[in-house]
Order: structure tokens, then C-alpha cells, then sequence
């Protein structure tokens, strides 16, 4: 992500040049009704004290200086006022690579768009992604390609932009490469980075993936039921599963291996996040666990919820955990003193899957429904109820889109960028 502070923004950007205009100055702009000269007080200041000025605006008074003359609008449209306008908004981001001489006017419109399209559930475009054959369980996506882990024992890659099916990876596939390794099971998640995937499965082992070659490396047999969830950092690699164990490797080392295995709960632990050295859990017994990745040794259990989780997930820093399950409700937890900060309350049924994107939080139930809640003004802000006619098992979402899996076969793509600039929607991570 890239952030500016207001003389980065200033710099060097007052004499751009501002788009063509498609209207002529008019003959009396400056001549007042009562025949006196008008003093622009714009036209004698310096071009960079121009700039000052209309920073100190708003958006939208901007807008409406663009309407007065045909100087001011010149002065609120030089870049450098777009590109601190788009600083201000501390949710918005743009990705590293984008060109220091795009045009920040557009790129805030397009993102202002596109969050108005947030704020009405405006979704413009919904399709399926079609090509497994029965349900789908898990999901990861970035801006080029959609990752889906299904009961039919595959997982598939997907082009995020149009929807096709990119390859499979399954018994099939691998015995094609003459490879040894491959799930026997049901996929129940997933995660990648740019150099891994892995997978875990109901065979109870999960399996290390090369990326971006999609080659099976290395299968792991650490549980003895099935492989529920995991998660990785660059230091280490957790999985949780149906027998009640919680595994950590290192994966600095050569060959990733085993640090520590152990108990985390009496029944199933349905759910596993890490953040730097750092694993949550969620399990059967309703009780969220803090774990330390180094030691092996239980840090906290949280008690609040009555019934047993689903879903657990750790800010980037660690500091708050928010966790799903069957008594329908999503809370806030405060890992420093250990309290329950808020809970939201909505969903009728189970609260299968979260996920956290900035200050927002995506979840999805067993009662069809998708459900987004802002944690800063800890309220709900959207709600989607007509994309699912089943149990909805995984949800992962960006600025961009929504991606979701169900009991039904076809994961479901939501994106709110259809008919925006491409040229700019291109350089938003967030």
C-alpha cells in the first residue's frame, strides 16, 4: 500500500495540466451585477498557495469550485488536491506499483463509486463459478485468480475477471505428472502466498503445494481425523483438527518441521488463524484459545459464547479476535484483557465462516446470508440474502468483490466494479 503525507502530495504538482474543458469563460465573469470589477482573489495567489487551498476543502465544496470559473476549475482539478483528497480517507489505499502520474481525480471518482456501491449492496455483477461437482468448501481469491477446495476431492483455479476454470488439481491430475501425492478426501481449506498453497483435507493430512506451478511437494500426516482448517505466516504453519489437536511447524526450515502438537480441545477444533507468533482457535467447547506459536503454550481462553464455534480470525496485530459459531452471534474480542468488547447479532442460524478485510468483517451462515459489519461504528452495513439457497460454507471478500461457497457446487462471485474505469479499479488494494 502506498500512503503520502500532504508535502509528497504538494510537491512538484502545481503546474500539471488540467483536462480540457468543453465551455468558454463567460464575457462578465469578472464584472459584478452592479458593473464593479470582480476580485479574484484565486488568480493573485501563488500556484502552490492555490493548491493550499483548495486541500483544505472538502470534496465536495471542490466540486463546486470547479463551477464558479474557468480558473477555478483548473486550480481543483491539479492533481495534487485529488491525490490528498484520496489520502485523507484512511480506509482507502492504492496498490505499490500504481503510476505516480495518475490522474488522482479519477482515481478518487472511481473509488468513491465503487464505495457508494458497498454502501447500497450494489453489486453489478453476480456469476457462478461452474466446474466442480459437488459441494464447495473453502476459498481464497486476489485480483487474477479464485482458489476453491470441494467435496469432489479437487481443488480448481479460476480467472477472477471472466470466471473461467484456469486447472484442477486432484487424484487425476497428479497421477498425469506421475505424482504420489494427491488428497483421497473431501478439500476443507485452503491457503496461499506467492510461493505456497496448502491444503487440508477430511484424509486427515494436508498437503504443501509449489507455487506458481501447482506442484504437490509434500503431504503431511500429522492427525489422525480430519484436517478442519490451517493457516501460515512466514514463520509458521498451523492446522487444527476433528481429533482435538493443534499442530505447529516451522516453516523457515528446511523440510517445515514439527514443533509442537497439542490438545486444544475435547472435541473438534473447527477452526485455526495465525498473526506473528500468535494462534486462535475455535472449537466444539465454545471457548476461544490463545496460543503461543514459539512455546506451544496456552496463552488465554475467552468464555462468552454458548454454544460451540465455527470460526475464529486474529488482527494483523493481534490485539483483537473475532470469532463465529452456533449460538448465531459474532464477537469482539480485546486479547489484552481478555474481555468481549461487543458482539453482533443478525444471523438465524450457525456463523459458519469470517473473514476481516481493513475495518470490516465478512460473515456467512447457515442461514443463507451474507452478512458485512463495520467495527468501527460496530454496526451492520450490508446484507445479502439472494445469492445462496444453501448453507454458506466460506466467504472472502476485498474492496472489489465477494466470494462465497456453499452447499451447492457453483462458488458464487460478487463484484461491485462492473462498468468502472479499469484504468484506476486496477490500482485499489483497499
Amino acid at each position: 500500500m502506498v500512503l503520502w503525507t500532504y508535502a509528497d502530495a504538494i510537491r512538484g504538482d502545481s503546474s500539471e495540466d488540467s483536462e480540457a474543458t468543453s465551455y468558454e469563460e463567460d464575457d462578465d465573469a469578472d464584472v459584478a451585477e452592479d458593473g464593479s470589477p470582480r476580485i479574484d482573489f484565486m488568480k493573485r495567489l501563488p500556484a502552490e498557495l492555490r493548491t493550499l487551498v483548495f486541500c483544505t476543502l472538502d470534496f465536495r465544496s471542490i466540486l463546486t469550485c470547479r463551477r464558479v470559473c474557468k480558473g477555478w476549475k483548473e486550480a481543483a482539478e491539479v492533481t495534487a488536491v485529488w491525490r490528498y483528497q484520496f489520502r485523507l480517507r484512511r480506509r482507502w489505499a492504492v496498490k505499490p506499483e500504481t503510476p505516480p502520474n495518475i490522474d488522482w481525480r479519477m482515481m478518487f471518482k472511481t473509488r468513491y463509486l465503487l464505495d457508494r456501491r458497498w454502501e447500497r449492496g450494489a453489486c453489478v455483477h453476480a456469476y457462478n463459478l461452474d466446474g466442480h461437482e459437488e459441494s464447495v468448501y473453502c476459498v481464497q481469491f486476489d485480483d487474477e485468480k479464485i482458489i476453491t477446495g470441494s467435496r469432489d476431492r479437487s481443488v480448481r483455479v479460476w480467472d477472477t475477471t471472466t470466471g473461467k476454470q484456469l486447472r484442477a488439481l486432484n487424484a487425476a491430475s497428479a497421477a498425469l505428472e506421475n505424482n504420489l501425492i494427491a488428497h483421497t478426501g473431501s478439500i476443507l481449506c485452503l491457503q496461499y502466498d506467492n510461493k505456497m498453497m496448502l491444503t487440508g483435507s477430511s484424509d486427515g493430512t494436508a498437503i504443501i503445494w509449489e507455487l506458481p506451478a501447482y506442484r504437490a511437494v509434500r503431504q503431511l500426516h500429522d492427525h489422525k481425523e480430519g484436517v478442519l482448517d490451517l493457516s501460515f505466516n512466514d514463520r509458521y504453519i498451523a492446522t487444527c483438527s476433528k481429533d482435538g489437536t493443534l499442530v505447529i511447524r516451522d516453516r523457515r526450515e528446511v523440510g517445515f518441521p514439527l514443533r509442537h502438537s497439542v490438545v486444544a480441545c475435547s472435541g473438534s477444533v473447527n477452526s485455526v488463524h495465525i498473526q506473528r507468533s500468535f494462534i486462535a482457535t475455535a472449537g466444539v467447547d465454545g471457548i476461544v484459545k490463545v496460543w503461543n506459536a514459539d512455546s506451544g503454550r496456552l496463552l488465554m481462553s475467552l468464555h462468552g459464547h454458548s454454544r460451540g464455534l465455527a470460526c475464529v480470525s486474529l488482527s494483523p496485530d493481534a490485539r483483537t479476535i473475532i470469532s463465529g459459531g452456533n449460538d448465531n452471534t459474532i464477537r469482539v474480542w480485546d486479547t489484552r484483557n481478555q474481555h468481549c468488547l461487543f458482539e453482533f447479532a443478525g444471523h438465524e442460524s450457525l456463523v459458519r465462516t469470517l473473514h476481516v478485510f481493513g475495518r470490516k468483517v465478512l460473515s456467512g451462515s447457515y442461514d443463507q446470508t451474507l452478512k458485512v459489519w463495520d467495527l468501527d461504528y460496530r454496526k451492520k452495513v450490508l446484507d445479502l440474502r439472494k445469492y445462496h439457497g444453501n448453507w454458506i460454507f466460506s466467504a472472502k471478500m476485498d474492496s472489489k468483490r465477494i466470494v462465497s461457497t456453499s452447499f451447492g457446487a457453483k462458488p458464487v462471485v460478487l463484484d461491485f466494479t462492473r462498468g468502472l474505469d479499469e484504468d484506476y479499479v486496477r490500482y485499489i488494494s483497499r
